[in-house]
């Protein structure tokens, strides 16, 4: 039908469909994924503005700049408005992306910020004397093994290389953000590793654009335009995943 309109030359505007992204769970190479998926199935061209619904606690700094990079070339390319919304949590990598958007969203509930990065490591140094175990490690350089679970904290070569990275993408983290959100309120107070939730950063820091669910709000914004859920199963897609489980 769009298609037959378009070529026709009637006005096409109101057969846009909205279209919304679950970004749910740990940011990882599966959401990656999940994400390059629902974007091949995507047509833009159709499309009067695109959402990213989000509901994550953070995750790989790497996978959500990619995320990130996929959705700014569509908006760009096709001139396509992006919301954001947070749903329960957004945080670290995930308020990254939840600031990406030229309106963002909450719930009054949201919990959202902690802009940094942090990596763990377990130490398992005291188990291994308990049971009185020898690790051996062979390695090429003085700093090959600086993530290994082996070394005390009081190693300072190690603690001084982890603080080094943290702080260079602690740093980054925070410049592209701040490139993303331009002139919005009260940034710097958002971007110093806090916690928040939605109520605060619409009522106290005017930082978002409005308090609400995604369906209300982006039916209020385009009542003429139907809401369609991009990273829905196909009916194909469905049928695979039932007969394959039954396979297996």
């Amino acid at each position: 039908m769009y298609k037959f309109l378009k070529l026709i030359g009637k006005d096409t505007e109101k057969y846009k469909k909205v279209s919304y992204f679950y970004l749910q769970g740990q940011i990882t190479s599966s959401m990656t994924y999940k994400v390059y998926k629902a974007l091949k199935k995507f047509n833009p061209e159709n499309s009067k503005a695109i959402a990213l619904i989000i509901n994550s606690t953070g995750g790989s700094l790497s996978h959500a700049h990619i995320i990130q990079r996929k959705f700014d070339l569509v908006r760009k390319k096709y001139n396509i408005p992006l919301y954001t919304f947070a749903e329960d949590y957004a945080l670290s990598g995930a308020f990254y992306l939840l600031c990406m958007g030229d309106k963002i969203f909450c719930n009054k509930t949201s919990i959202v910020g902690a802009v940094g990065t942090q990596i763990q490591t377990l130490n398992i140094l005291n188990l291994l004397e308990h049971y009185n175990l020898e690790v051996r490690t062979f390695n090429s350089g003085s700093n090959e093994t600086f993530l290994q679970q082996l070394d005390p904290l009081s190693n300072n070569s190690s603690t001084n290389i982890l603080e080094n990275i943290n702080a260079q993408q602690n740093q980054q983290l925070q410049q592209q953000i701040n490139q993303m959100i331009g002139n919005r309120q009260n940034k710097e107070q958002i971007l110093n590793g806090s916690i928040f939730n939605g109520q605060q950063l619409f009522e106290d820091y005017k930082f978002i654009d409005g308090i609400g669910q995604y369906l209300n709000i982006l039916s209020n914004e385009y009542p003429q335009n139907k809401l369609e859920n991009a990273t829905q199963k196909t009916q194909r897609e469905k049928m695979i995943e039932f007969f394959q489980s039954k396979l297996n």
